[in-house]
């Protein structure tokens, strides 16, 4: 295709669709469906709890060390996989509008295990925000 963009079979036929949407509830529909689909599947969710590091064994990641907020215990998550989804790094910047959470603990963790990171110079910025009131305003103003 001219000017870039994905297509069906490399290069050529029609063009692949690669988002979805719910209207302006996308957000809400993807947690909706997630939160479903852990109660169809009897998932056990362990609420505040900060995982601090990844439990390595020949190299290979085999769970999570996690300290229990309400009592400051350590407990081990032992696992067969483990995905980090931590919300990225963007409160190393001075000025972000990322969530405050978003503080690079996942890539720490990483770091630490001997994990490579990659295309870590990828980072979102909310193209329309107050700079000095540290606010957004809605995307459906752009």
């Amino acid at each position: 295709r001219p000017f870039g963009g994905m297509t069906t079979e490399y290069g050529k036929g029609k063009a692949a669709q690669r988002t979805c949407a719910a209207a302006d509830r996308t957000g809400h529909a993807i947690l909706h469906t997630l939160y479903q689909q852990s109660l169809k599947h009897k998932v056990q969710f362990f609420i505040e709890y900060f995982a601090i590091d990844l439990l390595m064994e020949d190299g290979e990641c085999r769970g999570v060390v996690a300290w229990n907020l309400d009592d400051g215990s350590l407990h081990c998550f032992r696992a067969h996989n483990v995905v980090l989804a931590t919300g990225g790094y963007g409160r190393a910047y001075f000025s972000a509008t990322s969530a405050h959470t978003c503080t690079g603990d996942g890539g720490g963790m990483a770091i630490r295990a001997g994990l490579p990171l990659q295309d870590m110079e990828f980072v979102q910025f909310h193209p329309t925000g107050i700079y000095s009131a540290g606010c957004l305003i809605t995307e459906g103003a752009r």
